[in-house]
């Protein structure tokens, strides 16, 4: 066997071992497997035209794959399959390989033909760009046809199986379908590389195509003329020559429309120069990114539907590198925005080249397009990065003057033209010089007044490094507390001694938050992935969705980041799958089809919260206390409707594990794995989660959750001889125990009355069985907490101090204390237990406190005396 046909074969083998490891909703993976395709695809000799058919439409269906185009994916699996393994044993030389090739030809050719009858525009560019659709008429051909390219080869095949299927249906005339069948023919040898000139056979398709949709009619004198007219003009070209050069401008132009697009583009493109101008000073803008690349995205579009194909094809490439930048692959800087503003340039230019068309002049190709395109199709290969050329020139007047793109009386000529506009809006204002160079001018402007020629503004740090450094701080503080609140220090009478202290005490706070501040990272990586999530399960679930963020740059503890996306997977995958309603049933409720979601990060009472939002149905507070009894949650005796359940905790049952209230179980969702997930992986981090809905109306889930999880600010208070440490964020206030405030409810709850109404009290001494405390003696103190709506006293001995400290895991013995989230060292050496308030409040607001007690104070005593 040929080596090369062993290549081939574990090529092969390896796409088929591929498609089995591949998820159906991941667009990339099925692309890259095309491209596998592609390469031994172009192993296969032209004249074995039975295997390169085959391979084709394999090639196809991968390419429907990755545009989630079809609603029968397993079909496509199954026949692609039978496709790579009869092309398989055609490279061994196998008996029968060739029936097995055709037979798996002709299946594919079903699937694909199965699917276009059955996914009409399915397989469309979301944003109506480009792509295949499906065909079910000559003017979905001629459409279709219009935005290919000779290279197009899945297209083409497509294109080909979809006219045969035309050509069997009687209600066209004998002639129409005879062209057709012609029409396939030739597609066939341009694919197969029969076609001497594959550009000009397919420019007969396209006439032959004309023909056919226009049977009594004869097109140019028949085929033969045509075939001279279009002999020398680029591939895919229909225009007529112009002096040697090809004229662009479609011969059966609307000029109204043209005209009006003129202007449209003539505006956009003004308002995308000002916008590019902005970014050269604030690359970080993404609202002037969002006007350039909806500026390009417009022009894009209503030139692809006057067939001005070079101002259509320019705008779609812009419109992919700034699309780029928006998702923050690349940043507006350096070569990136070189290329942005050369692209404008050019569209202005074509624009001005379509008044010209209008006036009967050719619409020609600028000379530096083809050049243009390819730079803006792969940047990267051609070296352009973020970088930024080195430019010394301190005005931006004297830098374009200096580098020859302007004349000194130009440049004064602007300025008293444009009086109040700013010198390089007047200068591209008044045509003296592009955008491009301005922009160029005003970059380098801006990098020396604020860099003063600073060569690295950031070195990358390793993150066990930089972990480790946090780490060492957290020990610096311990130290620095323990010497601090030493006796010899605190109650000595060594002034300069205190005084040094106190301001080692400023520099170990400040190296503190600066090491903090370093591991600190934006949310807007994950929101972008959030919004990649709402785009894929929405079109899998057949919903519109408008996927807003707000708070994108607050920022959270990077080891919290990897830690919260499972959460927010979960609930934004609900909000979307069960939560918005269908479009026919948003219209039913007198809602708008397009249903919304908001994901929103904001600080608050120094913690970080994350809301999920959606304008859906909201959850039933019935069902969910109907599957809450089913499950044995709620007694027998509890009516469903009964209202001693608070919304709270009627909406938190849904976060108990295996609890769902969906009626269908599907691929998304539904079978109640997921909110458990969130409560757990939230309370691990000392954080929370609230739920908040009206039925009919939406949901909102609220996750809170710490700033940090290495150091806390907290106030640590003395029960008996243990210490603990309560967070500040979550106190109130603090008071004396004034017995006459104190009454007892039915003789077991104790409250405590203030100015705004009763309030639970606890008394830690007897909720971890502390034995020494004081217990109601004049000195005690009561902290009053808070979490969330929840207000409750604790009952302590004595207010030792508030401090930063350090929190340290208590191992697995000690992990699951209710109302405990860590430890910490103290000044003198001990332990002190961080208090979770959250938990404490539901674990004695519970009655559990009894149950416990025994148990806690038990395993307290022996980790804490390990």
């Amino acid at each position: 066997m040929a080596k090369k046909n062993q290549n081939v074969i574990q090529a092969l083998g390896k796409i088929a071992e591929d498609i089995d490891n591949v998820s159906l909703n991941d667009s990339d993976a099925w692309h890259g497997l095309g491209q596998e395709l592609e390469g031994v695809l172009r192993s296969v000799p032209k004249k074995n035209e039975s295997l390169r058919d085959l391979l084709q439409l394999t090639l196809r269906c991968f390419e429907i794959m990755g545009e989630q185009a079809t609603t029968e994916p397993l079909s496509f699996l199954d026949a692609v399959s039978q496709g790579l393994n009869a092309a398989e044993h055609c490279f061994l030389d196998q008996p029968d390989s060739e029936k097995g090739v055709d037979e798996s030809r002709q299946n594919l050719e079903r699937v694909l033909s199965t699917a276009e009858a059955t996914d009409k525009g399915a397989s469309s560019d979301p944003e109506g760009e480009s792509g295949y659709t499906a065909i079910e008429s000559l003017d979905d051909a001629a459409a279709f046809l219009i935005q290919l390219e000779p290279e197009n080869h899945a297209e083409l095949l497509g294109l080909r199986h979809s006219l045969l299927g035309l050509s069997e249906n009687s209600e066209y005339s004998d002639q129409c379908r005879k062209l057709l069948v012609q029409i396939s023919e030739k597609i066939d040898q341009i694919v197969k590389g029969g076609a001497a000139d594959a550009g000009q056979t397919l420019s007969e398709v396209g006439f032959l195509l004309e023909e056919a949709m226009n049977p009594n009619e004869t097109v140019g004198d028949g085929l033969e003329a045509t075939q001279a007219e279009v002999s020398d003009t680029d591939a895919g070209n229909w225009t007529a020559e112009c002096g040697g050069q090809v004229d662009f401008m479609p011969q059966d132009a609307d000029e109204e429309l043209v005209a009006e697009f003129i202007a449209e583009g003539s505006d956009l493109i003004e308002k995308a120069e000002e916008a590019l101008l902005s970014l050269e000073t604030n690359p970080g803008d993404m609202e002037s990114v969002g006007t350039v690349f909806r500026a390009f995205h417009t022009v894009k579009g209503t030139a692809a539907f006057l067939e001005l194909d070079l101002i259509s094809e320019l705008g779609h490439h812009a419109e992919s590198l700034l699309s780029r930048v928006r998702d923050g692959e690349i940043r507006y800087s350096g070569g990136y925005a070189d290329l942005s503003l050369r692209a404008l340039d050019m569209i202005k230019e074509l624009l001005a080249g379509v008044q010209a068309a209008l006036s009967g002049d050719p619409l020609l190709k600028p000379e530096s397009y083809d050049e243009l395109v390819k730079l803006l199709a792969n940047p990267e290969a051609a070296g352009i990065s973020e970088d930024v050329d080195d430019v010394s020139t301190p005005r931006v007047g004297d830098m374009l003057v200096a580098q020859g793109k302007i004349e000194r009386d130009q440049l004064e000529e602007a300025v008293d033209s444009h009086p109040q506009e700013k010198l390089g809006v007047a200068v591209v204002k008044s045509k003296a010089a592009t955008v491009k160079d301005v922009g160029q001018a005003l970059r380098a402007q801006t990098r020396i007044k604020n860099s003063r020629q600073v060569v690295e503004t950031s070195v990358r740090v390793s993150t066990q490094g930089l972990d480790r450094l946090i780490d060492m701080v957290g020990e610096l503080v311990i130290a620095h507390s323990m010497i601090a609140q030493d006796n010899l220090v605190s109650n000595g009478d060594h002034h300069e001694l205190n005084k040094k202290v106190a301001h080692t005490s400023k520099i170990v706070r400040e190296l503190q938050d600066v090491s903090m501040s370093m591991r600190m990272v934006p949310l807007k990586a994950t929101f972008n992935k959030m919004a990649r999530l709402v785009r894929d399960v929405s079109r899998k679930v057949g919903k519109n969705v408008n996927f807003v963020t707000e708070g994108e740059d607050t920022e959270i503890d990077r080891n919290l980041v990897n830690i919260i996306n499972d959460p927010l997977v979960h609930m934004i995958r609900n909000a979307v799958d069960h939560g918005i309603e269908t479009p026919e049933e948003r219209r039913h409720k007198g809602k708008p089809e397009v249903g919304e979601v908001q994901l929103l990060a904001y600080h608050s009472a120094g913690a970080v919260v994350v809301e999920i939002r959606d304008d859906g149905q909201g959850l039933d507070r019935d069902i969910i206390l109907t599957k809450a009894k089913e499950k044995g949650m709620i007694g027998d005796s509890a009516e469903i409707n009964d209202r001693s359940f608070s919304d709270r905790e009627v909406f938190n049952m849904i976060l108990e594990p295996g609890f769902s209230t969906a009626q269908v179980v599907t691929d998304v969702s539904g079978r109640g794995v997921g909110m458990d997930v969130v409560k757990k992986n939230i309370e691990s981090l000392r954080g929370q989660v609230e739920i908040r809905s009206e039925y009919g109306q939406g949901s909102v889930f609220k996750m809170s959750l710490p700033l940090t999880l290495a150091i806390i600010d907290g106030m640590v208070v003395r029960v008996g001889s243990e210490t603990y440490v309560i967070p500040t964020v979550s106190i109130i206030r603090s008071l004396k125990l004034d017995p006459s405030e104190m009454t007892t409810v039915l003789n077991q709850g104790e409250m405590l009355t203030l100015q705004d109404g009763l309030t639970p009290l606890y008394r830690m001494a007897r909720l971890y069985d502390i034995k020494d405390d004081k217990d109601d003696s004049e000195d005690t103190i009561i902290v009053v907490v808070e979490d969330e709506e929840r207000r409750a006293g604790l009952l302590v001995d004595e207010l030792v101090s508030r401090q930063q400290v350090v929190i340290k895991s208590l191992g697995e013995s000690m992990k699951d204390i209710p109302g405990i989230s860590g430890g910490a060292i103290m000044p003198d050496g001990r332990v002190g237990l961080i208090i979770d308030v959250g938990g404490l409040v539901k674990f004695a607001t519970n009655g559990q406190a009894n149950g416990h007690r025994e148990e806690v104070g038990t395993s307290a005593d022996q980790n804490l005396a390990a």
